[in-house]
């Protein structure tokens, strides 16, 4: 159940957060996916694996197997009675003063009666006989059974998001098949009478900059995006088309409408219609933002100005999308950074300015796009990330460790 918070009273950010996750209750469909579609989608198991990794004590070198009692016996030349591949070991066994030829990667079977591995940069050799340069350690340049990976070792936990990396570890225990939860399915729609991408440019009309580029960002968190058009500001137009999507989304998302201007129209239905988990915060920017629900679907109205949508998109909607979606790994480590800027702020406000990263005198400072205006686009465009300024910092002097989030580390 969505909290009923008055939509009169500025809410904090953590306890807007607090709200969003506390409302998610649904629980998430799951479908089987190959190894090679894997990627970037969240696990619904545990993964576990069915053998050790290596399955056998192998060869981290390319070298020469012997017995470590060959060399306390200071036996400094071996004949050579074999050769060991991965995936062709050798059958034959090594008696004291004997050699397996060996590659990195081959296993050495327990009757080879080898314990060590001398580096072909040790050693002179010819095809029938080696004779060592150095002496090496006992166990040298062998990767141990189980050395990487135990069987039934836990690899990775339920709700962890596959990364590109981790396709070489799941490969590695033969895994072909795994169970992900299903993306959610994410309804996108702007209100207002812009222009949509598609239509020629007409006197004082401006084009919807929301839609496509939300779009672009739910599906970088995993979500499928669906787009539901621009609906002019007509009650009954908005109404009817967010309760016709309602059982075909996961998730319901506007653009504008939700402020509270006579013509915007959201706010007005999710009132008469859902349930309101809170409505406007102590932000700057993005103060008219509305979270609540339309029966069981929840539902998220951002800011009709483009910058304050990306900006809260970025604060806000990504960490409740992620834990929605089934992905227990939302944390996103910020960079701590002293300003090269001076400002001052209100205080009981968090603010989220547009910036980048400088480097002075060889030293690394955020830095501050020279406006703060919540409908300049190039504030995104021509920056790194968001600088986080708390409700309680009044003055920021040059020096002042701040929160530093770039957009990239933010959409993994």
């Amino acid at each position: 159940m969505v909290s009923k918070i008055s939509t009169r009273k500025l809410i904090t950010v953590d306890k807007a957060k607090k709200i969003m996750i506390n409302s998610i209750k649904t629980k998430i469909n799951v479908e089987y996916v190959s190894l090679i579609e894997s990627e970037d989608r969240i696990l619904a198991e545990n993964i576990h694996s069915k053998f050790n990794i290596p399955e056998l004590d192998n060869a981290a070198v390319d070298g020469f197997a012997v017995n470590y009692i060959s060399i306390k016996k200071k036996i400094k030349k071996f004949k050579i009675i074999g050769v060991s591949s991965p995936g062709q070991p050798f059958n034959g066994v090594a008696k004291i003063g004997e050699a397996i030829r060996i590659f990195t990667g081959a296993y050495l079977l327990n009757k080879n009666n080898v314990n060590t591995i001398i580096m072909e940069e040790d050693c002179n050799f010819t095809r029938n006989y080696v004779e060592l340069i150095k002496f090496p350690e006992s166990g040298s340049n062998i990767r141990k059974k189980g050395e990487d990976i135990k069987k039934k070792q836990l690899l990775f936990d339920k709700g962890r998001k596959i990364r590109t990396v981790d396709l070489a570890q799941l490969s590695s225990i033969g895994l072909k098949r795994m169970k992900v939860y299903k993306k959610l399915k994410v309804g996108i729609f702007s209100t207002g009478n812009e222009l949509s991408i598609s239509d020629k440019k007409s006197k004082f009309a401006i084009y919807d900059a929301n839609k496509v580029t939300l779009m672009s960002m739910f599906k970088k968190i995993g979500c499928d995006s669906i787009d539901l058009g621009i609906i002019k500001d007509n009650l009954n137009q908005t109404k009817k088309l967010i309760f016709a999507n309602l059982n075909k989304c996961d998730l319901i998302v506007t653009t504008g409408g939700v402020s509270s201007s006579q013509i915007d129209k959201i706010s007005q239905i999710l009132k008469e219609h859902g349930e309101i988990g809170f409505w406007r915060l102590a932000i700057k920017p993005g103060r008219p933002l509305a979270f609540g629900k339309f029966g069981n679907t929840p539902f998220i109205g951002l800011p009709g100005n483009p910058v304050a949508s990306i900006v809260t998109f970025f604060m806000l909607v990504i960490d409740y999308v992620k834990k929605l979606s089934g992905n227990n790994n939302t944390e996103i480590i910020e960079r701590l950074l002293p300003s090269c800027f001076e400002m001052k702020k209100k205080i009981g406000r968090k603010e989220w300015l547009r910036g980048k990263v400088k480097i002075i005198n060889n030293k690394k400072y955020i830095e501050k796009f020279h406006t703060t205006g919540s409908g300049i686009l190039s504030s995104i465009s021509k920056t790194d990330g968001i600088i986080e300024i708390d409700e309680n910092k009044k003055v920021i002097k040059k020096g002042t460790i701040l929160k530093f989030y770039r957009y990239e580390d933010m959409l993994n």
